[in-house]
Formats: structure tokens, sequence, C-alpha cells
């Protein structure tokens, strides 16, 4: 009789090990407006065990300024070991559809940003470590530089007070509180509208 029993350690292990290295991370959050739900986030980290780790944020909302907005926004990176290797940003709404890359090349990264009435081309040198997506999984080194993804820029954070970080981008200051590392609710300062991202529990 055949022994199945070294087949199924083996075939229970490469399962778990599957698991092991596509461990996935989900928080999800409310988007508001004044207290007015506008719409949702999630934000996933996975982590496989080749140190790749990919960061996203997806997002879709909808509000009235002076006519109805829609709009799904994403964020997809990828890090090798601390190191982001890739970044792109989709954002599709009844104002046009704009998609904008991040893409690490030898010794720089490539930048083609294009948004509603901004675009940026200029080359990134430094190697970049932390990028808005990683951002709701991880707390950001004090005065260290941050990827706003969406602007193709390096900003800087500003440690308020415990677990309260400032990053302010094109003259827009954002908030955001964490909670063990993880950021429960942001405060946005947005062109457009203000808005708030709370984390549900």
């Amino acid at each position: 009789m055949t022994n199945f029993k070294p087949v199924f350690i083996a075939f229970s292990f490469i399962l778990l090990s599957g698991i092991v290295r596509g461990a996935v991370e989900k928080r999800e959050y409310d988007i508001t407006v004044a207290g007015i739900n506008i719409g949702e986030m999630v934000a996933t980290r996975e982590t496989h065990d080749d140190n790749l780790t990919y960061y996203s944020l997806k997002s879709k909302v909808s509000f009235w300024f002076f006519i109805r907005v829609n709009v799904e926004y994403s964020v997809a990176s990828v890090y090798h070991k601390n190191h982001l290797i890739s970044s792109t940003v989709n954002t599709t709404s009844n104002r046009g559809n704009f998609i904008s890359t991040i893409q690490w090349d030898k010794d720089h990264y490539n930048v083609h940003v294009e948004g509603y009435k901004y675009k940026n081309e200029v080359a990134i040198g430094d190697t970049i470590v932390y990028n808005s997506a990683r951002m709701y999984f991880e707390y950001p080194t004090v005065n260290s530089a941050v990827l706003a993804d969406n602007y193709g820029l390096m900003v800087s954070t500003e440690n308020l007070q415990k677990d309260v970080y400032a990053v302010t981008v094109e003259g827009n200051r954002n908030r955001f509180f964490f909670h063990r590392g993880k950021v429960i609710r942001a405060v946005m300062h947005h062109p457009i509208k203000n808005f708030e991202v709370t984390y549900k529990p």
C-alpha cells in the first residue's frame, strides 16, 4: 500500500509556505468631509519571503463641488527590503483619467506624474524608503523624507507630538495620527476639498 503520509506532509508544507509568502494585512477607512461620509479607502500590505513587500491604497469618493465629482484613486507600490522599486498612481474621475509612475532605474527614479492641472517629470536621485502607502502601516522616521506619490515629490515629515506626524505637500499640511505604529486618522488638506480618513476597527 502506498504511504501517503510523507506526500501529505510535503503538500501541507507547501501550502503553509504560500500563506507565509503572501501574508496580507488590510485596513479599512471611512473618508468624510465636515462629518459627512463621502467614500471609503482600503490600505493593504502584502509581504513575501523573497524580500518583496507590496503596499496599496484604493479609494472611491463622491462629493458635490459645484457639480457632482466622482473619483477613484489608487496607489500600488513595490519594495525590495527597504528600497522602493516602483509606485503607480491611477486616478479615474469625471474630470479626467490620469496615470503616474515612479520607477527605479539603476541609480535614480524616473518620474512621470500627470494629474489634474499638474505635471512633473523631474527625476529623483535619492533612494526612497518611505511613501504614502507605507505610512498607513509604519511610523515614518523622524525628519525623514517621504514620497508624495501623486506629485512625484520627496517631502519631509514632522513629529508634532507622540503618535502625530505632519507632512506638507505643495503648501497643504496633512496630519497623521497613529496607534501602535499604524494610522488611525488622517486630516488631509486639498485644493478642492479638505477631508478626513478614519480607521474602521
